[in-house]
């Protein structure tokens, strides 16, 4: 499928911009093509217009607006506050918001950081993900939230792997086939034997979705909730890339952590490059596998498994 121009995307999308901004120069919007599911147009800094791709994608958004509107009330830290319109003239559904003013905290900006400022960090998100995983499950289900089933979660992951093992073991190593075939089945006999309670998560809490203030370090805020009622560890897959400091520090101020929270955590952190290379080799992008590759080999060397 031919990748559409960012200019036709302007063309595309700029009678809804035009709603909010009747005189705007096409020339000053810019495109951002980072995500998967939406087209993002920005208006000068800081005002965004977040197009789905998908009709399935624009009833999650909705799930995320109404959400969020519920959530801003008792967040401890800021979340977008966003505003849902359809326009008239073509009948696309969008998302207008405010960026949240900061820097992304990417694993080589954390390890520049003062251990007492990523501390001051991990504390707040470990007071964030605390409220958020405490959000009424009623009010989520009501919102038709999805929902996974703790009981045969591991099916998902079972078929997954048999997957791999077809289209991407070939490409591996043995002893990198080895390290995956044992974090999924660990993975798998413990959810079999100790189904996890859900909770309302945000499910993509990755290093582009954190942000700080740039001047004070401090936690500025999270955005692009992607939303299910699923493992509460899931939240905590990439804190491991920021430093065990800031991983210990988030569980220190995190009040509803299981048993077997960090085993599952595990899971999550090294399924990151696993899947990454998975959907690279699927959408045969040669420069991304190559990439992914070699992050999953960096991966597996510095985390062997016990």
């Amino acid at each position: 499928m031919k990748k559409i121009t960012e200019a036709a995307l302007i063309v595309r999308y700029l009678p809804a911009i035009k709603f909010h901004y009747p005189d705007i120069d096409p020339k000053t919007i810019t495109v951002f093509r980072e995500g998967y599911d939406h087209d993002v147009l920005v208006v000068g800094a800081h005002d965004a217009f977040r197009f789905p791709r998908t009709k399935n994608q624009g009833v999650l958004d909705t799930v995320e607006n109404v959400f969020l509107s519920e959530f801003v009330k008792t967040s401890p830290i800021t979340i977008p506050k966003v505003a849902e319109y359809v326009d008239s003239a073509t009948g696309y559904a969008y998302q207008r918001y405010q960026f949240i003013p900061g820097i992304q905290l990417t694993a080589e900006l954390s390890s520049t950081l003062p251990a007492k400022e990523l501390k001051g960090i991990a504390v707040t998100m470990g007071t964030f993900l605390t409220g958020l995983h405490a959000f009424p499950l009623v009010r989520a289900r009501a919102m038709n939230m999805e929902e996974l089933n703790p009981i045969t979660y591991w099916e998902f992951f079972q078929d997954q792997l048999n997957k791999m093992k077809t289209t991407m073991f070939p490409s591996l190593s043995k002893n990198e086939q080895r390290w995956i075939e044992n974090l999924y089945d660990d993975y798998i006999s413990m959810c079999k034997d100790h189904p996890f309670q859900t909770t309302v998560t945000h499910s993509d809490l990755a290093w582009e979705h954190i942000i700080i203030d740039p001047a004070t370090h401090q936690l500025a805020g999270v955005i692009d909730f992607s939303l299910r009622i699923a493992d509460p560890a899931i939240d905590f897959a990439f804190f491991d890339r920021y430093s065990s400091l800031f991983l210990k520090t988030v569980y220190e101020h995190y009040t509803t952590a299981d048993a077997y929270f960090d085993q599952r955590r595990i899971f999550y952190a090294g399924h990151i490059p696993i899947i990454n290379l998975y959907e690279s080799i699927e959408k045969k992008d040669k420069e991304m596998i190559k990439i992914h590759a070699h992050q999953l080999k960096d991966y597996i060397l510095h985390n062997s498994l016990k």
